[in-house]
């Protein structure tokens, strides 16, 4: 095989850019499953919630959604009867509004509010029952209002930026969005979405950073530092993780581009990122070499089938097949093949 044709590094070059964020990822998710960014900054918001030893509600196995989705801690009542209003309801009530796309008109959103109404019952008396199902209305009207108005807000650019007109409209359509659930929710607007408007704040004044006009990169830098240091600490981890997978791509792109080896890389993480990084990093460089040299074998076996004068195109797509199959059993590394022969046989006929 010539230089020409020699396979691109899986992860920075010919392959899908998923596949090289799938890479990434590999290296920053932990030994145990892990929500990602956006899902971490949920759970952070919710705080920690155990799950109901309840079963599933009568009729929830109708609804595909929730199908397998083990059910979240229901309504609790006070010593008073009353109704406790805690983050952890709305969890309960989100649960249920997963299904919602399930319904197929109002008779089935009727069923669903059915649903709920008899699960209310189901965890809590009345006067309790009576609140949380009002709750759950409210709730459904204030979605009702605010979830048309997100259809409006801002694209940003190839790049993921917004300019400074897009980020004061969605900075409007966001104070829209809370003044709905003052609205509508005013007993629980801070306790259900306090800590997820403040992040949202945050990130809003990192837009307006971004878009500054007059402010040289140094000075950017400096802000989004300092705008980083004045959040509260289960915010300041969620930014963290959210740009963490970014930072170790823009590491290892970095040091590959100054020509320094596998195990400088694989050290440079592990100080920068920790012992673990490292470790998946030297481990998925194992992997590609030998991905690498069975890819040569490979695409030396695939050449001779390609020359081969006396096969129908059919029987040479077929022999193809067959010998990307024989030469990775495992079906994402013949995809990678695949995806590599691609790349490469629409470079040589490129102009």
């Amino acid at each position: 095989m010539t230089s020409s044709e020699r396979a691109p590094r899986i992860s920075l070059a010919l392959l899908p850019a998923a596949v090289a964020a799938a890479a990434v990822y590999w290296l920053t998710m932990p030994r145990a499953p892990a929500p990602g960014p956006q899902q971490a900054a949920l759970a952070i918001a919710a705080g920690p919630l155990a799950p109901s030893a309840d079963p599933a509600p009568a009729g929830a196995a109708t609804w595909p959604s929730l199908a397998g989705v083990e059910m979240p801690a229901g309504p609790e009542a006070d010593a008073a009867g009353n109704l406790r209003l805690t983050r952890a309801l709305r969890t309960y009530f989100d649960y249920f509004l997963s299904a919602r796309h399930d319904a197929g008109g109002i008779d089935a959103l009727d069923a669903l509010d059915a649903l709920v109404h008899d699960d209310i019952r189901r965890h809590v008396p009345q006067p309790a029952a009576g609140q949380a199902w009002q709750l759950w209305r409210r709730y459904v009207a204030c979605l009702a209002e605010i979830q048309p108005e997100a259809a409006h807000k801002p694209l940003a650019d190839a790049d993921g930026r917004l300019d400074a007109q897009q980020v004061q409209r969605l900075r409007a359509l966001l104070a829209q969005r809370n003044a709905a659930r003052q609205r509508w929710l005013p007993e629980v607007a801070q306790a259900w979405f306090g800590d997820e408007q403040a992040y949202d704040e945050a990130m809003l004044a990192r837009l307006e950073i971004a878009a500054q006009a007059g402010l040289d990169d140094a000075q950017r830098r400096q802000r989004l530092a300092e705008l980083d240091a004045a959040l509260p600490e289960p915010l300041r981890a969620a930014r963290a993780a959210s740009v963490r997978p970014q930072a170790i791509s823009q590491t290892i792109a970095d040091l590959q581009a100054a020509g320094r080896t596998t195990q400088d890389i694989s050290a440079a993480l592990a100080q920068a990122y920790g012992p673990e990084v490292g470790q998946r990093y030297q481990q998925q460089a194992q992997a590609e070499q030998s991905w690498q040299q069975r890819y040569h074998d490979y695409a030396a076996r695939r050449a001779q089938i390609e020359s081969f004068s006396g096969l129908s195109e059919q029987d040479r797509r077929q022999q193809l097949d067959t010998l990307r199959g024989q030469a990775f059993d495992n079906p994402s590394e013949a995809l990678q093949a695949e995806v590599v022969d691609r790349a490469m046989a629409a470079r040589k006929t490129a102009p």
